[in-house]
């Protein structure tokens, strides 16, 4: 039984949240049911990679390579080899996870404990896939991309999938939940805080890091196959640097050290895409100057904000 107040809280919100977001795939116009599909993903997509930065303290560029290989997998069991979207929809995390575990076991043995080494090797992997997918143009039609990848079935309604997508998405959050607060978690955390300690307490540094690689490779996939099936059609892009970009400044925007960081985050930056991108088309100097202004006087971001904000109200009126 619950007895925290503020987790009742959390719990009560998030509920209410859900049941508002499967309403609005009912009744809501189109547009906004496949903007909503949209974010969903996205939120996926940086909370996978908050495992890794904010739990485990790696800092990595190069998280689009998993959401990639997952996407182009299930795109091209399904386009090239006639498998079920199912089963092209399953098969594409296992490869993202494959993916994460022959690239985490090169950087997460390769980077020495340097974050700046964890974060170019991550990218250059990144780009590497990149690169493959981009050349390789008999398998993946190269920057042509691949087509024709459509959702079947009742899943090919846009609202229909919009209310798998929330289901997928709220589950996979809810096991992310779980982990990081298991015993797996708790550890992922000491290494970060103090990994000597760690080290010294018997603690496998280089197991748990890769371990935390592979998990987080495997839910970013999620969003990849998810993506791929929402969009129809993909391209070499969604492995581009730029495509890593995104999450990372999710999670940073709106709290590394928070799980629900990255979900700000991503709310944050759409919402600037869609406002500012009504009068400009230069949107990307605003996430630009947010995100300075964030890493300079929010160090906690828009999370830690909040949390911190009632405190130093408080403190105003003592003084006042």
């Amino acid at each position: 039984m619950l007895k925290d107040p503020a987790k009742v809280a959390t719990i009560t919100l998030a509920l209410i949240t859900v049941a508002a977001l499967f309403a609005m795939g009912l009744a809501a116009p189109i547009r906004f049911v496949y903007l909503g599909s949209e974010i969903l993903i996205a939120i996926l997509f940086a909370c996978s990679l908050n495992l890794l930065m904010g739990y485990g303290g790696m800092l990595s560029f190069g998280h689009s390579a998993y959401y990639a290989l997952a996407a182009y997998a299930s795109g091209l069991l399904m386009t090239r080899w006639s498998w079920s979207m199912e089963a092209a929809m399953v098969a594409g995390p296992l490869v993202a996870a494959l993916g994460a575990f022959l690239f985490g076991m090169l950087i997460v043995h390769g980077h020495r404990g340097e974050q700046s080494t964890f974060l170019m090797l991550s990218l250059a992997f990144s780009q590497l896939v990149f690169a493959v997918i981009y050349k390789w143009y008999d398998v993946t039609r190269g920057d042509d991309g691949i087509s024709g990848i459509d959702a079947s079935g009742w899943l090919a309604d846009p609202r229909h999938y919009f209310i798998f997508v929330l289901g997928v998405v709220v589950a996979c959050l809810w096991l992310l939940s779980r982990i990081k607060a298991s015993p797996f978690g708790v550890t992922l955390q000491s290494i970060r805080d103090n990994p000597q300690r760690a080290e010294f307490n018997g603690v496998s540094i280089r197991r748990h890091q890769l371990m935390a690689f592979v998990i987080a490779g495997f839910f970013g996939g999620i969003a990849g196959s998810l993506y791929a099936f929402f969009s129809g059609t993909i391209s070499p892009q969604i492995a581009d640097w730029t495509a890593s970009a995104r999450p990372f400044l999710a999670n940073t925007m709106g709290g590394v050290h928070s799980f629900w960081g990255p979900i700000f985050g991503v709310l944050t930056l759409e919402t600037i895409d869609t406002q500012v991108g009504r009068f400009t088309e230069h949107s990307a100097i605003a996430v630009g100057l947010l995100a300075i202004g964030v890493g300079v006087f929010l160090p906690r971001g828009i999370v830690g904000l909040a949390q911190d904000l009632p405190g130093w109200l408080r403190a105003k009126r003592g003084e006042g």
